[in-house]
């Protein structure tokens, strides 16, 4: 997992050009199923730079408190010098692990734990999972957001056999990760019952946005691929950006396939 926040702490500039795109429409959609109210309280796991711990903090309002969390230092940075210019005091982002991550001020337990596209980069899926669900009060929600099956997973083939001429390592298909056990309705509601949680409700999501390939080279230095290249020298990343360019027009890729899962489950009262 600190392999993953190095890698966003290095995407900082490329990812923060997709929030106002990308990540901030669909934490509003994360946090609008979520439904935190007045006054609750809210652990946001692997919150990057706040697309879903600000709207949860303007949910909550004064009365409640969000927590947000990240490895990733620059973009828990980022969060923070916007929560302080919206005024909102009560949301806190905090840089560290949110598996051992304890709050210093309580230790009161969560309405709401939210994980936007994060369960990921949890190194044990499903302990590290309910380890989060068990911050919640009986009754609590825990609300995460997937990406869909047949979309965003379409574009990772294609930037790994781009860098895969540099990066021998990456030859081959390479493995499906844990995102594929959570791309479907039917795989996301088994593994939040599988948590313990009870009254599950799973909301698709449709969110497509045109890709022009300047803005496809800048997606994948500012999401998860670009740790198929980091490290890499310029005319390394030039020829794996030709390559990638090339690869999507061949896949017939000209749109950003962010279709999403969205699933919430309670906490047993």
């Amino acid at each position: 997992m600190n392999r993953a926040g190095e890698v966003f702490d290095a995407a900082r500039a490329d990812f923060l050009r997709w929030s106002n795109r990308l990540w901030r429409p669909l934490g509003e959609v994360l946090v609008s199923v979520a439904r935190p109210s007045t006054g609750d309280r809210v652990l946001d796991a692997c919150c990057g730079a706040g697309a879903s711990a600000l709207p949860a903090a303007h949910a909550v309002g004064p009365t409640g408190a969000v927590d947000a969390v990240d490895l990733a230092a620059a973009l828990v940075a980022e969060g923070a010098r916007e929560a302080t210019e919206a005024g909102l005091s009560h949301l806190r982002f905090h840089v560290g692990d949110v598996r051992s991550w304890s709050s210093r001020t309580t230790t009161e337990p969560y309405d709401v734990v939210q994980c936007g596209y994060g369960v990921f980069f949890l190194p044990d899926l499903d302990t590290d999972a309910k380890a989060l669900c068990e911050r919640l009060r009986p009754g609590g929600r825990f609300a995460v957001s997937t990406w869909l099956s047949g979309g965003m997973e379409r574009i990772v083939p294609v930037g790994r056999a781009a860098a895969a001429p540099e990066r021998p390592d990456l030859a081959g298909e390479g493995p499906r990760g844990p995102g594929a056990r959570l791309d479907t309705e039917a795989r996301l509601h088994s593994w939040l019952d599988s948590l313990g949680l009870v009254d599950i409700e799973i909301r698709p999501v449709e969110f497509r946005i045109p890709l022009h390939p300047d803005d496809a080279w800048s997606f994948y230095l500012g999401a998860a691929m670009r740790a198929f290249v980091e490290g890499l020298p310029q005319d390394a990343l030039d020829r794996t950006r030709a390559r990638f360019t090339d690869g999507l027009r061949r896949a017939g890729i000209d749109m950003l396939d962010a279709s999403s899962l969205i699933g919430v489950g309670h906490m047993p009262a």
